[in-house]
């Protein structure tokens, strides 16, 4: 288990001073947000790796920890996955989900016991700390995105642990050089293989910690829409898992995503392009819908279900039913409940997010060419407005 640092080094070379042309010119704005990022994120993973490393003197059993059959939820960006993600984690009788603060704060079964036992002293003496960081949390961690609602105490995607090792699809497109990406988008076939062994060996030591500091044996859920690529290193290091892939409609899944990609951009940085990038949306969008798909129908049936999300956000309840019967999971009176109230809601809801492909720098015959057999694979509307 290491840290990227050749990774690392690399492409903050690429930031520093081969920004020319690119979408992270070095404006005043640019440079306040790299001085911030680099401040914190170096401090961060001292911290993190201190604890990683007591960890393997401390705690090491936590090597024999078994990651049963774990529940990977995997499909496009904009397809679905957080909302059935954030859905199905509310079953904690089957599953333990894993929250942002926990992700980026305290990987390390260390850094879980300090954080514990400083929330309990903070509460005895009244509370302070819990109210500045539910200040923070609510006020920028919340405020940052309207489109992809995120807490620090709420179920979030693990790709995040990754950031700890500097190996992720994430780095690249926070940098703003897509092209950095493009091993991690074609993970399976384009990675090295010692790279590969390297990321899912880190990522599964990553789950073991979560299981053994929560005392657990329930399985993880997981979703994660760069893990679409993913699919068969997940197989390989997780031979028990369960995989849901899901797919919507590429006119509204390609919009979406270039409008959340935008808004990022425009947070982290100021791009000449008002939706940046559109070659890198195309291009992992392409492969997230066909190659999982691919590499799942392979699969035995009873390891992976294949959800249209136009179907997911019509009947949640029958679809999750259909899920947890594939699976051999059983599902809770309780849980029932919140299905049938989630369906309900989600019969009365109306999205406020609509995105013209025109505006996003794609036309309707783009997408209907370029996306021709997942629109024949999946039956989705080529008329969506």
């Amino acid at each position: 288990m290491s840290y990227s640092l050749k990774g690392f080094l690399r492409i903050t070379y690429l930031v520093f001073f081969r920004t020319k042309n690119t979408l992270a010119r070095l404006t005043p704005k640019r440079i306040f947000v790299l001085l911030i990022f680099y401040s914190v994120y170096i401090v961060l993973e001292l911290v993190t790796w201190a604890g990683f490393w007591l960890d393997e003197l401390l705690f090491r059993r936590y090597r024999r920890q078994a990651v049963r059959e774990p529940v990977f939820i995997v499909g496009n960006p904009r397809s679905g996955t957080t909302f059935l993600h954030r859905l199905i984690a509310q079953d904690e009788r089957n599953f333990l989900s894993i929250r942002l603060w926990e992700i980026l704060l305290a990987p390390s079964i260390t850094q879980r016991k300090i954080a514990g036992a400083v929330s309990a002293l903070d509460r005895a003496l009244g509370g302070l700390l819990h109210r500045i960081v539910g200040w923070f949390d609510h006020h920028i961690v919340r405020g940052s995105n309207m489109m992809h609602k995120m807490s620090l105490m709420i179920p979030e995607e693990d790709e995040y642990f990754l950031i700890h090792q500097g190996s992720t699809i994430i780095a690249g497109l926070f940098f703003g050089f897509p092209k950095a990406t493009y091993p991690y988008v074609y993970f399976d076939t384009r990675l090295r293989p010692r790279e590969k062994r390297r990321v899912m060996g880190f990522y599964r030591r990553c789950l073991q910690r979560h299981l053994y500091a929560h005392h657990e044996d329930r399985r993880i859920l997981s979703k994660n829409p760069f893990f679409s690529p993913k699919v068969d290193a997940l197989y390989e290091y997780f031979p028990d898992a369960k995989i849901i892939y899901l797919a919507r409609n590429p006119l509204k899944v390609v919009p979406s995503y270039a409008s959340l990609s935008a808004h990022w951009w425009r947070m982290l940085a100021e791009p000449e392009q008002r939706y940046p990038h559109p070659d890198y949306i195309l291009q992992s969008t392409q492969h997230w819908y066909r190659y999982p798909v691919e590499r799942l129908e392979l699969a035995p049936e009873a390891s992976r279900v294949l959800v249209n999300f136009h179907e997911l956000v019509a009947d949640p309840e029958k679809v999750v039913t259909e899920i947890y019967t594939r699976f051999g999971l059983e599902i809770s009176p309780e849980f029932a409940d919140i299905l049938k109230q989630e369906t309900e809601r989600s019969r009365r809801h109306k999205s406020n997010h609509d995105y013209s492909l025109e505006d996003v720098g794609f036309t309707r015959e783009e997408i209907l060419t370029t996306y021709d057999d997942v629109f024949e694979r999946w039956g989705f509307d080529r008329e969506l407005a």
